[in-house]
């Protein structure tokens, strides 16, 4: 109980800090948000007049604490460039960030697991060398080739489904599954080949730990052992490692959704930055650091399910 309240705590702690530095960094900028609103042609009178309407005057303090209570309602303002609520332009996108980074999720771990033990268990040197050489291979390859190779071989000579045609699944949900599994693979394939490193070595490392060693002088046979004991403390690291990984396609895979002209988050966090429309550059910043914490407080409490030794802390 004790460590769930500490996490608990250090959560909304880090979530107010981050939203203090964001709201900080934005006020460094030097950028006029009236002026940005109505243009250069835009007289001093007008210019001021919207700045109070806009609450510019007021103090830092004031302004900070409008900003926590608007983003606590979802509420970020209006984009400088679309002309209309950031949350709404935000919501637009999530159907595809989202979607991209469930599929990549459920490839991520579908895979990674079964061939992570496979390796750990490999007798010989060519099954090891195989192994290093695949996932070698898979994390060399960068994303955005693949997602290249896959749109040239299986969208143009195959022709499995269009490229850039996204279909959404509101639409048509087979022909979204048969558009979004391409750039899922292409974002999954090289964190595949990083967990199956990351499995196969604590594996190695919990197998030779005096604890398995006692289960099998006591007579446990060893697949009893591997899932019930060596799996469970061995899944610690790779537990973390794939919450990073969500963590960053859920701030918006830009490369991948560029190849496959996919309007995610992170396609619209490149054309704000270009366009300077900050108000939406500000919620996407909050919404990543939001997003990262959440995950990574999530990660620390299913390790310390996974690992007894945690539930001492």
């Amino acid at each position: 109980m004790r460590y769930w309240v500490r996490k608990t705590l250090a959560l909304f702690i880090t979530l107010l800090a981050a939203a203090l530095l964001t709201f900080l960094a934005f006020e460094v900028i030097p950028s006029d948000a009236a002026m940005a609103k109505l243009g250069m042609d835009a007289t001093e009178e007008e210019i001021e007049a919207l700045r109070e309407a806009m609450g510019l005057n007021r103090s830092l303090p004031v302004r900070y604490g409008d900003f926590l209570i608007s983003a606590l309602r979802g509420d970020f303002g209006n984009s400088i460039q679309y002309g209309i609520p950031v949350a709404e332009l935000l919501h637009e996108r999530f159907e595809v960030t989202v979607s991209l980074a469930l599929l990549s999720f459920v490839l991520i771990t579908g895979i990674s697991i079964p061939l992570g033990i496979l390796a750990a268990r490999a007798k010989t040197k060519t099954g090891e060398g195989a192994a290093a050489f695949l996932t070698q291979l898979m994390m060399a390859v960068p994303p955005f080739f693949l997602g290249m190779l896959m749109t040239l071989f299986f969208g143009v000579i195959l022709r499995w489904f269009t490229p850039g045609a996204y279909v959404s699944a509101n639409e048509n949900f087979l022909g979204f599954l048969r558009f979004m599994i391409f750039p899922a693979m292409a974002v999954a394939i090289p964190k595949i080949g990083m967990s199956v490193r990351f499995l196969q070595s604590s594996l190695k490392e919990q197998t030779q730990a005096d604890y398995v060693r006692t289960a099998k002088s006591k007579g446990c046979k060893r697949g009893r052992v591997l899932w019930k004991h060596v799996l469970r403390n061995a899944l610690v690291p790779v537990v973390t490692f794939l919450a990073m990984v969500m963590a960053e396609i859920l701030a918006g895979s830009i490369v991948i959704e560029q190849v496959f002209n996919l309007s995610g988050i992170g396609r619209l966090l490149a054309v704000s930055i270009s366009g300077r429309d900050y108000p939406v550059v500000r919620a996407i910043v909050l919404y990543t650091t939001a997003i990262v914490v959440i995950l990574n407080y999530g990660a620390d409490l299913i390790c310390r399910y996974l690992d007894p030794r945690i539930r001492e802390l």
